[in-house]
């Protein structure tokens, strides 16, 4: 995947017969997702014309060129794109982006190197971290509140993780 770009959404199903999608949004407000002007997937770009929102971080969208659902249902599953460059600034150190998180150390509170974020997942009651193990070559999966993962340095690349006692 190319660093430069930043995902903002999933197209989950097509909606109706006129070529809507639904799309689950990665955007701090859904709506924002119509903001950003032509989104990438693969060599494709797709303009949004309209959208809907119809729950948290779910938005029924209407697609530029995109009539039937037939076309919608060829859509499904495609990860929307926009480049990094086209994002706001961000000016608070607490402030970042999910995928800035991928990819990143986790470190323990005495600085020892614990594992790598492979992935940020949201089912729906907040997000979650899924750390690969470096001692144990696993993957695990924990939700990412301050309690867990009381500071992140996104400069140093790294994340401090607090072990929760139900890990051994």
């Amino acid at each position: 995947m190319n660093d430069n770009l930043v995902c903002l959404g999933i197209i989950t199903s097509p909606h109706g017969i006129k070529g809507a999608v639904k799309v689950k949004t990665f955007t701090e407000k859904p709506e924002n997702i119509s903001l950003y002007g032509k989104l990438i997937s693969g060599d494709e770009n797709y303009k949004i014309d309209s959208v809907s929102v119809i729950g948290d971080n779910l938005v029924i969208a209407t697609i530029s060129g995109v009539n039937s659902r037939n076309e919608a249902e060829l859509l499904r599953n495609k990860k929307l794109y926009i480049e990094r460059s086209k994002l706001p600034e961000l000016n608070d150190e607490d402030e970042f982006y999910q995928s800035d998180l991928v990819d990143m150390e986790v470190r323990l509170k005495s600085n020892e190197l614990y594992g790598y974020v492979k992935s940020v997942y949201n089912f729906g009651s907040g997000d979650i971290l899924e750390i690969l193990v470096i001692s144990t070559k696993k993957r695990i999966m924990l939700s990412f509140t301050k309690e867990i993962f009381p500071h992140i340095n996104i400069k140093g690349r790294y994340i401090v993780l607090n072990i929760p006692e139900f890990i051994d």
